[in-house]
């Protein structure tokens, strides 16, 4: 990194009027950043990082002080540039030749293919107009891992590849600095990871790169790293920067439930929502893309559900399913019982508002009403409650995440994270029976994100359905179910608990090629001393593993669950079977992984390999100590 400034932030305020009152959004900010650094600006939600972001793009005017670009190319010196004295003209010239911006809403022109999008100018304003051929937009869009959906218009891509596509056109223009307002926040882990690795990749080449996060965890990537907090940016304290590498911490996984982790309302067992065999199919110039492939689902009311997968997996295209807002392209769905492709349009859109409270990936608060009239918005619409008890019973929604304060200021006068706290204030304003969310806690910080999952666990005990779209491993953990996408199919929850290292790929081939068996009580699924030709997944029930002593004495040695394998013993050391496998008292149903599909996932996964291969071996052992001690 060299020592010569980019940018210079000298006595920088920012104040918004919000009714009769005046916020403070940045108070005081003296901030130099450095050509070629990576700089990482953490903090809560409403502390100030997205107007610290538009100071520096010119986007919103400063209330008092100066903000300075100066570049220095081939080492030769050129004056300041007073970002905040041009006028609207002149910043889009200088935005276009500079500034790269990935903002925290994607903003893709709908109706042009990714491809398009990423030869837009990052600015219609002044007489900039870069040229850029197709050749270079397909290579960055390869840098971002989405050549192959080039054609594709951004309707039918999930929010996280929209995200992607974004960060590629702000790359159109090869600028010197970039500024990034919470780019992985709507990433599944592995995407985020890729998005981290390319800006690295760009430092390393020159580049500025600025970066605004909620998470901490980030830390360790970042050549430095500055806290805001109340519109004051500051240096970390050293026990803050004390964090592990993301690359170096134990991989988190998805957990996939609980068995009888929360107590069920008495209606838990009904049928919330049913989607029987569900396919969805988009079709443009590109061609025809499977979105969701065969999808067969229950979920009941009173649970609390997580739906992960990577980025295009089909994650936001079933909450569409479910919520009425897309058709499927065939299948049925029941939502309580109603058949809800049945219905008209207007029909629909009345019911969604009486039995659906919908959280999306981004807010869409009306942006001339107050929080609180933005949560009053759907009584308003079906006509419920009193017309004189909505505005009280809005702001005790508001209360509950946390708003109550912030009730009469308009969305712009209040964080992204607080917008979507009102946003779920506003899904639930007509007491739905179902609350779908799309990546609702993607873009707050963790104090926010946890008032939200407690109240969505405390709707879900009232009897509630909860459905959750996220990317994040700590909320899955969470949930009662969870349901695992891969390329528009559900993965078997049960393969991925009992394969936990895989990935999505490899666990959905596992689904596909797992033959399933019921065995009935009692019944003998191994002998002792047979060849083994299977890996076997518990599904269902339990089956008891039993050895013979020295003296041919039955000794049981354990009995296994759901989400339990068997068998591995055999097939790693290549041997016969060790020990008697029979179903326990109720039956089993068992999920056979064929010896060569086995041996193939497990030579894609050195994870998987490893971790098998330890249980294999202190199975192994506890069989001959227990043989031993018989």
């Amino acid at each position: 990194m060299t020592n010569n400034l980019i940018i210079q932030m000298k006595g920088v305020f920012k104040t918004y009027l919000a009714g009769d009152e005046p916020f403070m959004a940045l108070n005081n900010v003296h901030l130099d950043i450095h050509q070629g650094e990576f700089l990482g600006i953490t903090g809560k939600s409403g502390a100030g990082k997205t107007t610290l972001l538009n100071m520096i793009a010119g986007v919103s005017a400063v209330s008092a002080g100066e903000i300075l670009f100066h570049w220095m190319g081939n080492d030769v010196p050129a004056p300041f540039v007073p970002i905040h004295t041009l006028s609207e003209d002149k910043l889009a010239q200088w935005r276009g030749e500079h500034l790269g911006i990935v903002y925290q809403s994607f903003e893709l022109m709908p109706t042009l293919s990714l491809l398009q999008n990423v030869m837009l100018p990052p600015d219609f304003l002044g007489g900039y107009r870069p040229l850029i051929t197709k050749q270079r937009a397909i290579e960055l869009l390869e840098m971002v891992e989405l050549a192959d959906h080039a054609h594709k218009i951004p309707a039918h891509i999930s929010g996280g590849q929209k995200q992607r596509v974004a960060i590629a056109r702000a790359l159109v223009n090869d600028p010197h600095l970039i500024i990034a307002d919470e780019p992985t926040g709507n990433l599944d882990s592995v995407t985020a990871e890729t998005i981290l690795q390319i800006f690295e990749k760009l430092v390393e080449q020159g580049k500025t790169i600025v970066m605004v996060t909620h998470d901490e965890s980030f830390s360790p990537r970042f050549t430095r790293r500055l806290k805001i907090a109340d519109g004051v940016v500051s240096a970390p304290a050293k026990s803050d920067s004390a964090k592990s590498h993301p690359c170096t911490r134990p991989l988190q996984l998805f957990s996939v439930g609980k068995i009888g982790a929360r107590t069920q309302p008495k209606n838990s067992g009904s049928a919330a929502i049913i989607l029987h065999d569900v396919e969805k199919i988009y079709e443009n110039a590109a061609g025809k893309f499977h979105a969701l492939k065969n999808i067969n689902l229950q979920l009941n009311y009173g649970q609390f559900i997580s739906i992960v997968g990577k980025s295009g997996c089909g994650k936001s295209t079933l909450l569409n399913m479910v919520t009425g807002i897309d058709h499927p392209t065939s299948g049925e769905v029941l939502i309580g019982g109603e058949h809800i492709y049945n219905m008209s349009e207007s029909k629909r859109a009345l019911w969604r508002g009486k039995n659906m409270g919908v959280v999306f990936q981004f807010f869409q608060l009306l942006p001339t009403l107050t929080l609180l009239e933005n949560t009053m918005l759907p009584m308003d619409y079906c006509d419920l409650y009193p017309f004189n008890e909505r505005p009280a019973r809005a702001l005790e929604l508001l209360k509950m995440v946390g708003l109550e304060d912030q009730a009469h200021k308009l969305p712009t006068a209040v964080s992204s994270g607080q917008q979507q706290c009102a946003a779920i204030a506003r899904a639930i304003a007509t007491d739905p029976s179902i609350i779908l969310a799309d990546e609702p806690t993607g873009n707050l910080d963790s104090r926010s994100a946890e008032t939200v999952l407690q109240l969505f666990e405390r709707l879900a005990k009232q009897g509630k359905t909860i459905l959750i779209v996220t990317h994040d491993p700590s909320i899955t953990e969470r949930t009662d179910q969870t349901i695992i996408l891969s390329d528009g199919e559900i993965i078997d929850p049960l393969v991925a608990r009992a394969l936990p290292y895989l990935s999505h790929p490899q666990m959905l081939e596992a689904t596909k090629q797992a033959e399933k068996r019921r065995v009935a009580p009692r019944h003998v699924i191994l002998k002792r001393g047979e060849e083994v030709e299977y890996f076997f997944i518990v599904i269902d029930g339990e089956v008891d593993v039993i050895m013979e002593s020295k003296f041919r004495k039955k000794v049981g040695l354990t009995r296994l669950g759901p989400g339990q394998f068997f068998g591995e013993v055999e097939l790693m050391q290549g041997g016969q079977a060790v020990a008697h496998v029979h179903a326990a008292e109720q039956g089993a149903e068992l999920a056979l992984l064929p010896k060569k599909l086995f041996f193939d996932l497990i030579d894609g996964s050195p994870l998987t390999r490893q971790s098998i291969r330890e249980i294999a071996t202190t199975r192994l052992a506890e069989n001959r100590r227990r043989k031993t001690d018989q």
